[in-house]
């Protein structure tokens, strides 16, 4: 099962840090961030599976603190106990395992008033009523389904001040934070439960000014590259809340290569086109939000052959990170290449790893050269095509001695010798003298236009024996405000090929649609 997660980030720039696990990593990483001067500030849980998961946001801190976790007695006895020795709550997370209701608490150092309450909701807000005429402020809130019932928890530090709380379902929620931040309100506390298949947000909001961000119900790996992104510019997680994640867990968090990485330079062509990640001087990886978010709805399909099938797109079916999409017939057929949407022409060349390759650049929403499309294992002519694979793959020592040799087993076997004049080259393998490519440079070029027609040029298209692997290889990929160039996943998914709608042309929605779709219309069509 997978985890959806929620945070809340305001104005910091103080040491701080981030960890989720089961308890008994939680705890001893608590222990470790304790000893190297940060402390615990907001903890939430969420149970998916039957297995709880703890998540612990830390700032830079010192003095006496305590973690505790138990049913509720004990928690309110605890909770009692330390407040006399001059330690106050400052969150609270409220969880059911196996029946058991079961509260979580971060304690810091601290004095004056304070309160903790737990109840239904009408005695909830009643409660937050009084507490607040009488000086007190809500500052941690949590509720989850207790005995068939949502119960709410809240613990109340001495303030004044403007402040406010409010639960609803999400489209109600998120409308209310956008109208409380605009009236000078931050949201500081979170969290979220699921009562009869609707699920409900509670938040507590008091005074603030500044940046400010509210990430919610996205996998780890967004939700940690939001928080990479936000820490950068100057803003700290100060509330977390976790749900489970409508899509499998095999098709989240798959963005992001765990190791290696993966930028393309087309043969004399300028532009390097890199994954999308955030650069980072430590062994850390995080997805590069601001390409992945900002897609725009301007694509079709690179062909209108109704026989063409979608294969990999993000990750290949055995698991290797394609960072593209693969389109071919059954029948390893060729078919026309057309142009996903109105441009210009950059490129057209020989590629040593992936044979002819045609670049277009879309001009989209008022940006020029804002997304481009790239179009490789092209057909330009038989003979052309032949010629190119010995005097300029043959030669290029950077793609070693392994993968030209089997490349070499493929030009040989399918008649493509390095002598012309003997050369017999298989048709189904290497197409016509009248399959080239109708475009050049400078070109402008409609959508749907015929640019190419499909073939496996180059060793990226096939080496080694066997039958053609004719199919259209094209890399989605969109500037940043960094210039460069990355890629992304029209579809949204991002994952493996099962985490796709098996349709080529079927609507792309559902829970594993976490980014913008970049198809026309929301879902991919032919020209």
């Amino acid at each position: 099962m997978a985890r959806a997660y929620t945070g809340v980030f305001l104005p910091g720039n103080d040491g701080h840090a981030l960890w989720a696990a089961e308890w008994p990593s939680f705890e001893a990483k608590w222990k470790e961030l304790s000893a190297n001067g940060l402390r615990l500030h907001s903890i939430s849980v969420s149970v998916v599976g039957g297995r709880a998961q703890f998540v612990g946001t830390y700032r830079a801190g010192s003095g006496g603190h305590a973690l505790w976790v138990s049913p509720w007695a004990s928690f309110e006895a605890k909770w009692k106990e330390l407040s006399a020795q001059g330690l106050r709550l400052v969150s609270i997370a409220v969880y059911v395992v196996d029946g058991t209701a079961m509260y979580a608490g971060a304690f810091l150092a601290g004095g004056g008033g304070h309160a903790l309450w737990v109840s239904s909701w009408a005695s909830f807000e009643a409660k937050w009523k009084e507490l607040s005429a009488q000086g007190l402020r809500l500052v941690s809130v949590a509720a989850a389904v207790v005995g068939g019932r949502p119960q709410y928890a809240g613990v109340f530090r001495s303030g004044s001040g403007g402040h406010a709380l409010w639960a609803a379902p999400w489209a109600s929620f998120e409308a209310k934070w956008q109208e409380l931040s605009g009236q000078g309100l931050r949201l500081v506390s979170v969290d979220t439960f699921k009562e009869g298949g609707r699920r409900m947000w509670v938040g507590a909001y008091l005074p603030g000014s500044g940046g400010h961000g509210l990430w919610a119900g996205v996998d780890w790996e967004s939700f940690t590259a939001r928080w990479q992104e936000y820490a950068a510019a100057g803003l700290r997680l100060v509330d977390t809340a976790g749900a489970e994640h409508a899509c499998q867990g095999a098709c989240l968090n798959q963005v992001v290569m765990p190791k290696d990485t993966y930028n393309y330079q087309v043969t004399g062509h300028a532009d390097i086109y890199h994954w999308p990640v955030q650069d980072t001087s430590g062994a850390s990886r995080f997805a590069r939000l601001s390409v992945l978010t900002g897609v725009q709805a301007f694509l079709t399909l690179p062909f209108s052959d109704t026989a063409v099938k979608r294969r990999g797109i993000w990750r290949y079916g055995n698991g290797g990170w394609h960072h593209a999409g693969d389109y071919s017939r059954d029948d390893s057929g060729t078919f026309q290449v057309r142009a996903s949407a109105a441009g210009r022409v950059l490129h057209v060349g020989w590629d040593q790893w992936s044979g002819n390759t045609v670049i277009l650049s879309h001009d989209v929403g008022g940006v020029a050269d804002a997304y481009r499309t790239i179009y490789m294992h092209l057909r330009d002519g038989a003979d052309h095509d032949a010629d190119a694979a010995w005097t300029q793959t043959m030669t290029a020592s950077w793609i070693g001695d392994e993968a030209l040799a089997a490349y070499r087993t493929h030009l040989e076997e399918t008649g493509c010798t390095q002598d012309p004049a003997t050369r017999d080259l298989d048709a189904d393998q290497w197409g016509t003298n009248a399959q080239t490519i109708p475009v050049a440079v400078g070109d402008q070029v409609s959508r749907g236009q015929v640019i190419a027609w499909a073939g496996n040029t180059g060793p990226g298209g096939m080496k080694g024996s066997g039958g053609p692997n004719t199919h259209l290889h094209i890399f989605w990929t969109r500037r940043d405000s960094d210039g460069q160039f990355y890629f992304v996943d029209p579809y949204g998914i991002y994952a493996m090929p099962e985490c796709y709608a098996a349709g080529v042309t079927d609507a792309t929605t559902g829970p594993c649609v976490r980014y913008p779709v970049g198809w026309q219309g929301g879902r991919p069509q032919y020209p």
